[in-house]
């Protein structure tokens, strides 16, 4: 099982920079902007927007920002019991720096990932956890630490992912969508949720409201407006899904994270 300790997104200054020291737990690092160089054990990693970055638990680390402009990222640290889940990157932890070929699929999961944490409900563990272990599911499989069951299914199913990320804000038609990868709907449908665990709707539906959530906390857009923006039809409409997702209204959410943030 995995248990989180600390998510979060950091905005940092060029001064910013971490001490040598041990890392007490596992971490993960997801750069949406900027640049830092960070070390671990002697390697030294140049990041910058689109490195995912594994330092495990016990490693001797440092960062720092060389670069005189502010950069931004989501950071996730926790631990970790259990035999692998299937993972090597959990069985034999070391350090991994990769590039996602889904980016915008794997920040939108730092986004949910960073959202569930902050609404510590009792069903935070576990979602957390979901999340984690599909991020470094991720990372096992595009560093090639093992093989894919189904190569063609996995591929239909990024297609349409990323048909979904560059759509997301219209209304999407099953069919437009099929006929993207030169499939039926009916097969599209079976293939998403048996590669993926979840349908094609509730994962556009996740995707759009990660968005919002963005949008309510780092824009200045009223709920009515991001509705609108996002491809609703209805404010109501909206709500109703937001909280189908998150557990909580839009304006609850954004009461909520300003209590953090203050």
């Amino acid at each position: 099982m995995i248990h989180p300790i600390a998510i979060y997104f950091e905005h940092c200054e060029p001064d910013w920079h971490v001490p040598r020291a041990a890392a007490n737990n596992h971490i993960l690092i997801l750069m949406t902007g900027g640049e830092i160089t960070y070390t671990v054990g002697s390697q030294s990693f140049h990041l910058k927007k689109g490195d995912l970055l594994f330092v495990p638990e016990g490693q001797i680390r440092s960062a720092l920002n060389q670069s005189k402009r502010i950069h931004d990222m989501y950071v996730a640290h926790f631990k970790y019991s259990g035999i692998g889940d299937g993972l090597p990157l959990l069985a034999e932890p070391t350090c991994q720096l990769t590039r996602p070929y889904n980016f915008d699929y794997i920040r939108q999961r730092f986004s949910s990932l960073t959202q569930y944490w902050l609404q510590k409900s009792m069903h935070t563990q576990t979602l957390c956890h979901s999340v984690l272990l599909e991020i470094i599911a991720i990372i096992n499989e595009e560093t090639n630490s093992g093989p894919i069951t189904h190569p063609k299914a996995h591929g239909i199913t990024m297609q349409l992912k990323d048909y979904i990320l560059y759509h997301y804000r219209v209304p999407i038609d099953m069919k437009e969508l099929a006929n993207h990868v030169d499939r039926t709907p009916n097969y599209i449908s079976t293939v998403f949720r048996e590669t993926t665990g979840q349908t094609i709707t509730d994962y556009i539906q996740q995707i759009r409201i990660a968005a919002a959530c963005d949008l309510l906390t780092g824009s200045q857009m009223s709920i009515g407006e991001i509705s609108d923006f996002l491809g609703f039809c209805e404010q109501s409409y909206f709500n109703k899904v937001f909280k189908k997702v998150t557990g909580t209204m839009p304006s609850a959410y954004v009461k909520e994270r300003l209590k953090v943030w203050q």
